[in-house]
């Protein structure tokens, strides 16, 4: 159990990056830890680890009976348990990546082969409903259990097995609600024009408390559209009160930013990029963003790239740096 706990929870460790300053964070979010191919060799590790521990503790192979503290198993047993040591923590593994490839920060699921991400839209960063339900899947088995003991029943079946499978049963039929209504919210705002224009694109970002409220960027020609969608009320969606934000001209000056590494590196895992000009003395400011953190409420970690040109388009300096520190 505290191999596929650990194994369940470790890839979450790219989150402490952000310590590390803008530049990592992005680079690490998602990425190493959340691929299959880590969460194989995490759970080989793990369960090399256990049974590391269990032949330290006097595992032996034997047909009698063991003695003293030895744990004695056949050779079929002995297979079980090595596959059930590495299979356990593995699932667990695999199945914290699939949940964040649910969520919009995206998970780089075949590095090394490939750093594309897979993001589906369809959870928040934080679900307190799938809280909910693994708490309630939890607490009240074992409130029934203590009911049960008082009064002498007993049952045959592994304790908290009931539990866990109504739990993650109820989980997946949630996502698939989640997903359902993601796909609703993109049909219906791909089916409207925004100020007179036809949308190119569309995102949809889900409320945490809300099953039903979406908050939606749609991308015309000329302007990047941010609006609140409810799939309670689709028949009073409105695509032409969108806050529209202007996309700026084609430039020298912003074709030489959007070639920088800096750039690159920023567009190569940005959902919606932005980017506004500003000139000064010294020649230009563009500064990149993705409006998905905005959408998800995450500006705390957005991540942005500040890029300074002369007068001639000639790069001066680029770097990744936090949002919040531009709006200083």
């Amino acid at each position: 159990m505290a191999c596929a706990v650990l194994a369940g929870t470790i890839a979450s460790i790219d989150g402490f990056s952000s310590y590390f300053g803008a530049s990592a964070y992005l680079a690490w979010l998602g990425t190493y830890t959340h691929s299959i191919l880590a969460a194989i060799l995490l759970s080989a590790v793990f369960s090399a680890i256990f049974l590391a521990r269990l032949l330290k503790a006097g595992l032996g192979i034997e047909t009698e009976a063991p003695k003293g503290n030895a744990v004695s198993f056949d050779v079929r047993s002995l297979r079980m348990l090595i596959l059930g040591a590495f299979l356990l923590p593995l699932c667990a593994a695999l199945l914290h990546i699939a949940m964040d490839a649910c969520q919009s920060t995206g998970v780089a699921l075949f590095w090394p082969f490939t750093s594309k991400r897979f993001a589906a839209d369809w959870l928040p960063g934080i679900d307190p409903w799938i809280l909910t339900i693994l708490i309630a899947a939890i607490a009240l088995p074992e409130l029934l259990r203590l009911v049960g003991s008082e009064i002498g029943a007993k049952t045959k079946k592994p304790r908290g097995q009931t539990g866990a499978i109504i739990g993650l049963a109820l989980v997946l039929a949630y996502v698939g609600a989640r997903a359902t209504l993601h796909s609703n919210v993109l049909a219906l705002m791909g089916s409207r024009t925004f100020h007179g224009e036809t949308p190119r694109r569309a995102w949809a970002y889900p409320e945490s408390l809300s099953l039903f409220t979406w908050h939606g960027v749609a991308e015309t020609d000329s302007t990047l559209n941010e609006i609140d969608v409810s799939t309670a009320s689709a028949s009073d969606f409105d695509p032409d009160s969108s806050l529209r934000l202007f996309k700026p001209e084609s430039s020298p000056a912003l074709e030489a930013a959007r070639n920088t590494t800096v750039a690159r590196r920023f567009l190569a895992t940005a959902q919606i990029p932005r980017a506004s000009m500003e000139r000064t003395e010294a020649g230009y400011i563009v500064i990149l963003r993705d409006l998905r953190y905005a959408a998800t409420g995450d500006i705390k970690h957005e991540v942005a790239a500040y890029i300074e040109l002369d007068p001639n388009s000639k790069v001066a300096a680029q770097e990744l740096v936090w949002a919040k520190d531009l709006r200083k």
